[in-house]
């Protein structure tokens, strides 16, 4: 509608499943838990159908429009809630996380593990490309830091 915002629901997030959840009786069986709580999300500058949401609770899932119903991976890295992430502008699979964990992260899409792990000593509640680099970057921190990273 021209004079109207509506919302249309993309994808509900829903917890991971724990299949290594052990009853009494020593069988292993897959629980759900509910829905998690999204705290983030950037759509991919090269394929805008892909985007990443971050969670509360650590993970990260990449996700496409063209499939409501399910995560097309979950990248499991942070213990913290993810604040930010970050798709790199000159790169289409390569992307940066940011956590209460303390962590910044850089991430592959083919690969489930972080590539790079920073440690910034307390809580980084963003981040950013450059938009003149594919190696730099920039994080904001709860202690009211800017910090300036080139990886080149």
């Amino acid at each position: 509608m021209k004079n109207k915002l509506e919302a249309e629901e993309v994808i509900k997030l829903k917890l991971v499943v724990d299949s290594e959840k052990e009853l009494l009786d020593n069988k292993k069986e897959a629980f759900t838990y509910g829905l998690a709580g999204g705290m983030c999300f950037d759509f991919n500058p090269y394929q805008d159908h892909l985007y990443l949401v971050g969670t509360e609770e650590g993970k990260i899932h990449l996700c496409s429009k063209a499939y409501s119903g399910q995560y097309l991976e979950t990248y499991e890295g942070h213990y913290l809630a993810v604040y930010a992430v970050k798709w790199n502008t000159f790169d289409p699979k390569v992307f940066l996380s940011c956590s209460a964990d303390w962590t910044i992260k850089m991430w592959l899409t083919d690969m489930k593990a972080p590539i790079v792990r920073f440690d910034v000593r307390c809580p980084v509640g963003d981040i950013q490309w450059a938009p003149y680099s594919s190696t730099v970057f920039a994080a904001v921190t709860s202690e009211g830091e800017l910090k300036v990273y080139d990886l080149n």
